[in-house]
C-alpha cells in the first residue's frame, strides 16, 4: 500500500490545496495504478505540458487526454461532451480550477452561476453513471465553496518541509520519501506495531514490579519473560 499518496474513490473528489504539485502527484499515482483512459478538462492552463510530462509515467502520458478551455462557454461544452466520451474502462476525469472561467468578464454574472451549477451536475452525473473518480480543484476560484459542497469526498494537501501531506477520509500521509531516503511519523509506527501497553494498567508489568526485590528494578530479561 502506498502510504504517501491517497487512492481516489468513485465520485467527485475535491482536492483542497495551494500546492500545484499535489494535483499532478495524485493524478500520476492514480493513472499508474489503474488501466484505462483519463480525461483532463483544463482551465487557466493548469495542464502545463512540461510539468505533466515530468509527473506522468510513460503509461500515464499515453492514457491521459487533455482538452483545454479558454472561456467559460468552452469549458462547459467540454464537460458536456464527457458523457459521450467516457466509458466503463475510463480510469479518471480531472477538472482543475473548475469554476474559474465562469467568473471571467466575458460571461455575464446571471449566466455564470447557471453554467457553473450545470457543470457540477454534469461532473456528478458522469461519476455516477460510469462509477469513475472525478477529481476537481477550485481553491482560488470564486465558486470554490460551490465546488466543495458538490463533492462527495474532500482531500486536503499541505506542503511541509518533508513533502506533501495528504489527509482525507481513511487516509493520512505517514511516510515521506525522497531521493535521500524516507521519513516516518508516529502514526506510521502505531499502525505498524500497535500502541505500547499502559504500564499502570498492564497486569504483566505490575506482576514484574511486585515479584522482584522491594528496592530493585526489574531487569530487561524479567520484563520480557
Amino acid at each position: 500500500m502506498n502510504r504517501q499518496l491517497p487512492a481516489l474513490d468513485p465520485g467527485v473528489t475535491y482536492l483542497d490545496t495551494d500546492a500545484p504539485s499535489a494535483l499532478y502527484r495524485v493524478v500520476a499515482h492514480h493513472l499508474d495504478e489503474h488501466r484505462g483512459p483519463g480525461y483532463w478538462v483544463d482551465a487557466h492552463s493548469r495542464a502545463a505540458p512540461v510539468t505533466l510530462y515530468d509527473a506522468l509515467s510513460r503509461n500515464g502520458r499515453r492514457s491521459l487526454r487533455v482538452a483545454r478551455a479558454f472561456t467559460g462557454y468552452q469549458h462547459h461544452e467540454l464537460v458536456r461532451s464527457l458523457p459521450g466520451r467516457v466509458r466503463h474502462d475510463t480510469s479518471l476525469v480531472v477538472a482543475p480550477a473548475v469554476g474559474a472561467l465562469y467568473a471571467d468578464d466575458d460571461v455575464p454574472e446571471y449566466e455564470a452561476d447557471q453554467l457553473c451549477a450545470a457543470t457540477l451536475e454534469l461532473l456528478d452525473a458522469v461519476a455516477t453513471a460510469v462509477d469513475v473518480p472525478v477529481l476537481v480543484t477550485a481553491n482560488a476560484d470564486p465558486y470554490a465553496a460551490d465546488v466543495r459542497a458538490a463533492a462527495d469526498h474532500t482531500l486536503d494537501a499541505t506542503a511541509t518541509d518533508a513533502g506533501l501531506r495528504f489527509e482525507g477520509a481513511g487516509f493520512r500521509t505517514d511516510v515521506y520519501v525522497d531521493r535521500w531516503g524516507f521519513q516516518t511519523t508516529i502514526p506510521y509506527w502505531v499502525d505498524l506495531l500497535g500502541v505500547a501497553p499502559d504500564s499502570v494498567n498492564d497486569p504483566a508489568v505490575d506482576t514484574v514490579r511486585t515479584t522482584g526485590a522491594p528496592d530493585a528494578a526489574p531487569t530487561l530479561g524479567e520484563v520480557l519473560g
